[in-house]
C-alpha cells in the first residue's frame, strides 16, 4: 500500500470538510461513499469524525457570529482574504491532530472543555509562522486579548488561547 503524502491528506480532508459544510445533514454512509468514489480509498473513522465535528463547530460559530455587521473593507483587504483562508488551511494541516481539533486556526474559537489556557503547538515552515504571527498581531489589535504567542523559533510556535 502506497503512503499518502501530506498534500494528498490535506486534499482529502479539505474535500470532506467542504462536503460537511455544503451538506451538514449528510449521513456518514453517504459521506464515506462520496469519499471512496472520489479517492478510491477509505478514511480512518477517527479522522472522519474529527472533520465532521470541526465542520459542525464552524457552522455553529458562523451562526452565532452572523448577526454582527462588519464595516466595508478596502479592495486590498478583500484580495488578502483568500490567501488567509489558504494559509489557515495549511497551518491546520501542519498542526498536530489534537491542536487541529481544538484550535486549528487562530481565528477559530477553541473548544470550551475546561478552564485555563489552551496551548497550541504549530510546526510549520518559517513563512507560515511569519504569516500566523501577523494574524495573531491583527487579532490582538482588533481586541482579542485571549490569543498570544508564548514561544517561537524559526520552525515552530506555541500559541496560548485563554478561554473567556
Amino acid at each position: 500500500m502506497a503512503r499518502t503524502s501530506q498534500e494528498q491528506t490535506q486534499e482529502r480532508q479539505t474535500f470532506l470538510l467542504n462536503l460537511f459544510r455544503q451538506q451538514p445533514d449528510i449521513s456518514s454512509k453517504d459521506a464515506l461513499d462520496a469519499f471512496k468514489s472520489k479517492f478510491g480509498s477509505t478514511i480512518n473513522m477517527k479522522t472522519f469524525n474529527q472533520l465532521r465535528a470541526e465542520a459542525e463547530e464552524e457552522a455553529e460559530a458562523a451562526a452565532s457570529s452572523a448577526p454582527v455587521a462588519e464595516e466595508p473593507e478596502a479592495e486590498t483587504e478583500a484580495a488578502v482574504e483568500p490567501a488567509v483562508e489558504n494559509a489557515a488551511t495549511q497551518l491546520q494541516a501542519a498542526a498536530n491532530p489534537e491542536a487541529a481539533n481544538n484550535a486549528a486556526a487562530p481565528a477559530k474559537k477553541p473548544k470550551a472543555k475546561g478552564n485555563g489556557p489552551k496551548n497550541v503547538f504549530v510546526d510549520a515552515p518559517k513563512e507560515h509562522l511569519t504569516f500566523l504571527e501577523s494574524i495573531v498581531q491583527q487579532l490582538q489589535e482588533a481586541g482579542a486579548a485571549n490569543v498570544r504567542i508564548d514561544h517561537a523559533t524559526d520552525r515552530w510556535m506555541v500559541l496560548v488561547v485563554d478561554s473567556k
